[in-house]
């Protein structure tokens, strides 16, 4: 019954498009009134305080009200290194020391050793922030794979043997207490992080909770996130650790498909759509591992002096590609355009004279729905299969419309190349116009002369669809029918 229906991102739009297309059964999904709008995050609430001041400096002491501007946050670049490293290692720190802090009372509470306390934060110290950390931190749903990056066990050893560039991977997040296979995941993290070979380079913090995560999405230097595609409706855990200077590590699903531009982190394309399951799983931890040993790693411990200059281009990278793109200021204008304010003019349409506009709606519904059955269309004029540049096309389309008047249907030709198959990549739509009434049939003539404006192959196909100037959306009848 609503009038506007959005996705959460671009993929999700087009997949709730499909998933709803019996609402709108003649129309193609990607033509029926579903749009997107990407989730944002309240960049205030989750950009850690600490970047304030060196923001104010750099960008200006208003760019708190200037969170949309692309060119305000293209100055992130002009921080020096030095400045935005310290930043982010005094964060770091701070999540070191609450990570000490939670795995300390998480052995007690299991009972643990000394000898194991310290096996385990072996490499989580707040006086040697240099190690590389990376971080997974959500609801555990089985669709987000917290498990994948386990896939081969072996190769992970490999990963982290190096004691001169070591990693740690943290992890923490909770189940729904219904969701067995989920937690059947966490006991694989927990099982994983008490072996010998990983003991000290994969934790896994219990009772995770919003404290923990702010600290972890401000604090680690990778986000890792590795989602069955297209299943990550949007996610936001990426974009609050992507402002504060950590960079993603992501399958191409939800918010970080738009959000990736090749120099701001790093992506893990989804597998065949044709793959089972085991052989997806498979290659997609193939190209985490590739990631990690090819790129991330070596990236990190590229510099010399304490950090490393390529990492920081990086990271400054996400801060300016995502602050713009993924707020809440930009994602509630985006609601206001597009769904609010359209809606507010509807309701003043609809309501006015004691709703009189929308009863006559309502009855125009009604004699559509009662007379489309028996609509159809066919072409009358002889196809001309080859024209000049300049010269024009004559199409003449009887239209049998069953009851109804001309000016309550639309007939339109969609131009497009031989290739297309969706009336999205129509090159160009050009409406019809209503002549005169057949008399030997009674049906409605509709013609149109037009000079295409493309050179090459090009074919054009000829629709019709109910049409009134009070609906919502022009295809929200959900009624189509072609020549």
């Amino acid at each position: 019954g609503s009038r506007f229906q959005n996705g959460v991102s671009r993929i999700h739009g087009r997949l709730s498009s499909r998933m709803c297309a019996e609402n709108w059964p003649q129309i193609e999904p990607e033509e029926n009134p579903v749009r997107s709008i990407t989730n944002g995050v309240h960049v205030p609430t989750f950009l850690h305080a600490s970047w304030n001041e060196l923001f104010d400096r750099y960008l200006g002491a208003d760019w708190k009200q200037r969170l949309t501007d692309e060119a305000c946050w293209r100055r992130v670049h002009e921080i020096p290194d030095e400045e935005f490293w310290r930043v982010h290692q005094s964060l770091k720190v701070e999540m070191l020391h609450l990570l000490r802090h939670r795995m300390r009372a998480q052995n007690t509470r299991h009972r643990g050793s000394d000898a194991h306390l310290d096996r385990v934060l072996k490499a989580c110290d707040p006086r040697n922030p240099n190690v590389l950390t990376i971080g997974f931190a959500r609801r555990i749903a089985t669709y987000k794979r917290a498990t994948l990056l386990f896939q081969d066990l072996e190769r992970l050893r490999e990963i982290v043997r190096d004691a001169a560039r070591p990693v740690v991977f943290v992890f923490a997040g909770k189940a729904h207490p219904a969701d067995q296979p989920a937690q059947d995941l966490i006991r694989r993290l927990s099982e994983i992080s008490h072996m010998a070979e990983f003991e000290s380079c994969v934790l896994f913090v219990e009772n995770y909770d919003l404290h923990l995560g702010r600290r972890l999405t401000s604090g680690v230097d990778v986000w890792l996130n590795n989602p069955v595609y297209p299943h990550e409706a949007s996610g936001t855990s990426g974009i609050k650790a992507g402002i504060n200077g950590v960079i993603n590590l992501s399958v191409l699903d939800g918010w970080w498909a738009e959000g990736y531009d090749g120099a701001n982190g790093w992506a893990i394309k989804p597998a065949f759509d044709a793959l089972d399951v085991a052989r997806r799983d498979a290659e997609e931890a193939r190209t985490l591992y590739d990631l990690l040993e090819g790129q991330v790693i070596p990236l990190y411990y590229a510099g010399e002096g304490g950090y490393s200059p390529g990492w920081l281009t990086v990271a400054r990278n996400s801060v300016a590609t995502l602050v713009p793109r993924f707020s809440s200021v930009r994602m509630l204008g985006e609601y206001a355009e597009q769904c609010y304010s359209p809606a507010a003019r509807q309701w003043k349409r609809l309501s006015e004279n004691q709703f009189a506009a929308a009863r006559a709606l309502a009855q125009w519904k009604a004699e559509v729905r009662r007379a489309w059955n028996g609509v159809a269309l066919r072409r009358i004029d002889p196809p001309v299969g080859r024209i000049r540049s300049g010269e024009s096309v004559h199409l003449e389309v009887a239209a049998k419309l069953n009851g109804l008047a001309p000016e309550q249907v639309q007939v339109e030709v969609l131009v497009a190349r031989p290739e297309a198959e969706l009336a999205t990549d129509a090159l160009d739509r050009k409406r019809m116009r209503f002549e005169r009434v057949v008399p030997q049939t009674g049906e409605h003539l509709f013609t149109l002369d037009f000079a295409p404006e493309f050179y090459g192959r090009i074919e054009y196909r000829v629709r019709a669809f109910p049409h009134h100037e009070a609906l919502t959306h022009p295809l929200e009848m959900g009624m189509m029918v072609w020549v």
